[in-house]
């Protein structure tokens, strides 16, 4: 399984830095002109411009100025790990840089605490520097170890498309220009337990990086529903406090975001049941179109809760908020999606025999357009509905519009213009040495 750890970028003025950390190795870039100590490796000395520099190496000897435990919302690369010390450390050399503290328990950490420097592979390249703590009694385990550890738990959590058990992520599907994530549980109407939803977050976080695609379809696999909440297997684990709150701010809160700021425009396709967490899924998305049979609604409240994937915040931002409180307070199961079009909640409704041709001709229209201009379409209208006033918001349109014009893609039509008055004079001056050779 390919371990997708992150991988520093080398630039030529870093790739002493990066061989000497597979070394055991940790320099420090030196100005010899000003005498000042540099971390992060620079082209020039932040202190008197100077291109005059070169490299000391650390004794690797440091005390944690300030530190924070990483215990939720990271990519998923890096949950195995959690949860996990971030912390700024000042070197013996006078510079502050920041890292990791390993090698010791998140509550044993303090500022102040002496640290050394531990390095952890990540490609043949290059290594990263991390502390652990300088008193041996605070240690979890050898460096050795724990480098093995963190690499254990990386190739354990690293996923991908061909190995998603929940969902299915298929770009092209639908049309070029699309990617297609499908809720892949038939069987159990899509409902979302916890390998589905860390699969849901890898997936848009994927597509991001996905720069043909401008537009993702998210849909439920089966004829029965789109996604109707939570597994009911979860439920029981829930009754443990932490447990919720972890299902709520984890993994409800993580999937959110990963849609919500997924900078393609997600169309959701709501065929069957869409209910309670499913519902969920869909207020998170850019564009909802649903067949005329489909059955939505929030059912939470039947238990004595609330949606909390989103819904009751989400809701009343999405529908006029007289309508979205009898949908949260009914704990109904079969508003049809009519009824939720005339209330305000969908983008189209469209006949059942009609639904399939017609969601794929609409998501082929908008795939069809550049995905840079989707993009920014997406972030001046999320931003201009955040609350801002309207003249940022138009601030926002008039540069997120000179970001377009002067993107390479566009730059080349916008050449093509340039060149035009050229022409044209090379075509007057023959036309006028014809009409002189007369």
């Amino acid at each position: 399984m390919e371990i997708q750890r992150p991988v520093p970028v080398m630039q030529p003025w870093t790739k002493e830095f990066w061989k000497a950390t597979k070394q055991g190795k940790l320099l420090v870039q030196h100005c010899n002109d000003c005498q000042a100590n540099i971390f992060f490796p620079k082209k020039v000395c932040p202190e008197c411009w100077s291109e005059n520099l070169g490299w000391i190496e650390s004794r690797g000897k440091a005390a944690v100025h300030t530190f924070t435990t990483m215990l939720d919302m990271v990519e998923p690369k890096f949950m195995g790990d959690l949860p996990y010390v971030i912390a700024m450390v000042d070197l013996d050399e006078g510079i502050r840089m920041t890292t990791r503290i390993v090698n010791c328990k998140p509550e044993d950490v303090s500022i102040g605490m002496n640290v050394e420097v531990v390095f952890e592979d990540v490609s043949p390249d290059c290594s990263l520097p991390m502390f652990q703590p300088a008193d041996e009694s605070l240690r979890l385990a050898g460096p050795d170890q724990e480098a093995e550890t963190l690499e254990t738990g990386a190739a354990d959590i690293a996923m991908g498309p061909d190995n998603y058990q929940t969902i299915l992520y298929e770009i092209g599907k639908t049309c070029d220009g699309g990617c297609t994530i499908t809720l892949n549980r038939p069987d159990k109407y899509n409902a979302i337990n916890r390998q589905m939803a860390i699969e849901l977050i890898d997936a848009f976080r994927r597509v991001r990086n996905e720069p043909a695609v401008g537009v993702v379809v998210l849909a439920g696999a089966g004829e029965k529903a789109f996604c109707t909440g939570g597994d009911l297997e979860i439920f029981p684990s829930l009754a443990e406090h932490q447990n919720s709150l972890n299902w709520l701010s984890h993994e409800g809160l993580d999937v959110q975001r990963a849609i919500a700021s997924c900078e393609k425009v997600v169309i959701c396709k709501i065929d069957g049941h869409c209910l309670a967490g499913g519902l969920e899924l869909a207020l998170a998305c850019d564009l909802l179109y649903a067949s005329e049979s489909a059955k939505m609604g929030t059912t939470e409240i039947n238990m004595g809760i609330l949606p909390g994937w989103g819904g009751t915040a989400r809701l009343p931002r999405s529908m006029p908020i007289f309508r979205a409180r009898e949908i949260i307070f009914s704990g109904r199961k079969d508003y049809t999606a009519r009824e939720m079009y005339d209330m305000g909640l969908l983008t189209r409704v469209f006949k059942d025999e009609d639904f399939e041709s017609e969601f794929e001709k609409t998501v082929k229209n908008i795939a069809a357009k550049k995905p840079i201009a989707l993009r920014m379409g997406k972030e001046v209208m999320a931003r201009s509905v955040d609350g801002c006033d309207m003249e940022t918001a138009l601030a926002v349109e008039r540069n997120g519009i000179q970001w377009l014009t002067y993107s390479p893609d566009i730059q080349a039509v916008m050449d093509q213009f340039r060149a035009q008055p050229d022409q044209l004079t090379r075509q007057q001056k023959q036309q006028n040495i014809c009409s002189d050779t007369e």
